[in-house]
């Protein structure tokens, strides 16, 4: 009896017809243009080039893993305008707005702050009552959860 019953099952699955291609997914946005990637981009900065959001590019292109594209494929951007934390800006290939990098605030040091093992941005600011986002800005932090042992902050 077990024998019948997996001999329907892989009879049925040999049976199922093959998948066929389809286009490019979409998400029902407007295409603003196309981008090809070069090495060293990510969806991030892309995303800043466009002010557009990543995951909307991803979804847009049927990325599953935003952390991993590769070069020389062609990736539609879709017009879903965001507004991206700072970072590295990859050139732009279309004419569309350029959302520029924002500039490091000029800040007085309160304190200075060493950092060592188990150092956090939110465990830092934290010990000293400031806003995470002011100690990045002061000490021109791209990627707030990026910080290096042995590092001095400035605490505003």
């Amino acid at each position: 009896m077990k024998r019948i019953v997996l001999t329907l099952i892989l009879l049925s699955v040999m049976l199922m017809p093959a998948p066929t291609a389809t286009a490019a997914p979409t998400s029902g946005w407007t295409v603003r243009g196309n981008h090809v990637v070069r090495a060293g981009e990510t969806l991030f900065c892309i995303g800043r080039a466009y002010g557009v959001d990543p995951w909307a590019i991803a979804a847009q292109n049927g990325i599953i893993n935003v952390n991993l594209i590769h070069p020389n494929v062609t990736l539609a951007i879709p017009n879903m305008p965001a507004t991206l934390p700072p970072g590295p800006i990859c050139t732009p290939q279309f004419d569309q707005p350029v959302q520029q990098p924002p500039t490091c605030s000029a800040c007085t040091c309160r304190y200075e702050h060493l950092i060592v093992t188990g150092d956090t941005l939110f465990k830092i600011a934290s010990l000293y009552n400031v806003d995470m986002q002011a100690i990045a800005n002061c000490n021109c932090l791209y990627n707030q959860n990026y910080i290096r042992i042995g590092d001095k902050l400035c605490i505003p």
